[in-house]
């Protein structure tokens, strides 16, 4: 069973896509900020994160940094899933190297479990 570390601080979000992620058949690991998710990813090791941009505490950006720099988290896939404009701020996000970026306005359950089974389907990049 494929681990999703899902990083969102908003509870709605959370349960608008972790029961279809479930029924898709991953096991779901909730992170309600980016600190929290920080101290799980290398004890978990997801085969993938989702992440929201817009955190208190520790953002997206920060998180997406941490796993890019980790040896044992950089190939781990990661779809920024977020309300943040990824016009502007999608500059310095995508030097980050995200595997997918969408916007929750553009999403649905279906959506992302497409998404994620297809990126998961794909052999990882090289660490």
């Amino acid at each position: 069973m494929k681990k999703i570390l899902f990083v969102d601080d908003n509870p709605i979000v959370i349960q608008a896509y972790k029961m279809a992620l479930m029924r898709a058949g991953y096991q779901v690991e909730i992170a309600p900020d980016g600190l929290a998710a920080m101290k799980v990813l290398l004890t978990l090791k997801p085969d993938a994160v989702l992440l929201d941009l817009m955190m208190p505490v520790v953002d997206g950006k920060y998180v997406l940094k941490y796993i890019r720099s980790e040896p044992e988290l950089k190939s781990t896939r990661v779809i920024i899933l977020s309300d943040a404009t990824i016009a502007d701020p999608g500059m310095e996000v995508k030097s980050l190297n995200p595997d997918r970026l969408l916007l929750k306005s553009q999403c649905s359950p279906k959506v992302l479990t497409d998404m994620l089974a297809e990126l998961l389907a794909d052999p990882a990049p090289p660490a």
